[in-house]
């Protein structure tokens, strides 16, 4: 491994922080990351939590930033790190917290918090839309072996690549039950893969955690689909993790 030692930082926002889970997934790889790492940031990691304003050769943000104060965090973070990598499904495409901008937003609040005012009530967005971000790792959550070669890439001052083979690819070398041909809701031809098909060996459709393959093939899923489903269905199941606005904007 090189000598070279980097400064980085892992940010959590409002998530489940299974994605930072997933990196303690690398058990000892990541002991031995932390020989040529300078931790300033993981809350699931060390106890002493540094401030934003930290300079950082590399900051992860995963979760989603749904208070004002976070949206602060995260222009502080972006100012100080030379590069800002988005973690998981919710910064890089919205995430989950994405489905109550399908929803009376003001409904919602009053259903979770029984009439406590106060408290921020933010759309969910792509961290993209906050700061500029240099790359991405997808999922939701990510996975530790992306991680890893993501974090060793910058040791070697060597940009990170995402594959660009839809699941359905990782899906048929791993010899899982086709999930579309069953007639289900599936994604996995237009879906980025990575994730080892993991939703199909649990003999579910993929939803679209990792975001869009590159030359997805999008109309051709939806006629696809509609051999079996509405295109009520359809959609809800694109709002899921984002992929509507993603299928929006290309």
């Amino acid at each position: 491994m090189p000598s070279k030692r980097i400064s980085i930082g892992i940010f959590s926002l409002t998530g489940c922080e299974g994605c930072c889970v997933a990196i303690l997934d690398l058990t000892q790889k990541f002991l031995e990351l932390g020989k040529r790492i300078e931790i300033k940031n993981f809350r699931l990691f060390e106890e002493d939590v540094h401030l934003p304003e930290e300079k950082l050769a590399v900051a992860f943000v995963e979760g989603s930033a749904l208070t004002a104060d976070q949206i602060k965090a995260v222009k502080k973070i972006r100012k100080n790190a030379k590069i800002l990598i988005a973690l998981g499904a919710c910064s890089h495409i919205g995430g989950i917290y994405h489905l109550k901008q399908y929803q009376d937003k003001k409904k919602i609040y009053n259903y979770v918090y029984r009439g406590v005012e106060g408290i921020d009530n933010l759309t969910a967005t792509s961290l993209n839309k906050l700061v500029k971000v240099d790359g991405c790792l997808p999922g939701c959550p990510v996975t530790a072996e992306e991680f890893f070669r993501c974090l060793y890439g910058f040791l070697i001052e060597k940009s990170p690549e995402i594959k660009q083979n839809p699941v359905c690819y990782e899906c048929q070398i791993n010899g899982f039950e086709c999930a579309l041909q069953k007639g289900e809701v599936c994604f996995g031809p237009i879906t980025r893969g990575g994730c080892g098909a993991i939703c199909l060996k649990s003999k579910q459709g993929c939803w679209g955690c990792r975001g869009l393959v590159e030359d997805a093939e999008v109309g051709n899923l939806i006629n696809k689909l509609r051999e079996n489903h509405s295109d009520k269905k359809i959609v809800k199941h694109f709002e899921v993790f984002g992929v509507k606005e993603e299928i929006e904007t290309r």
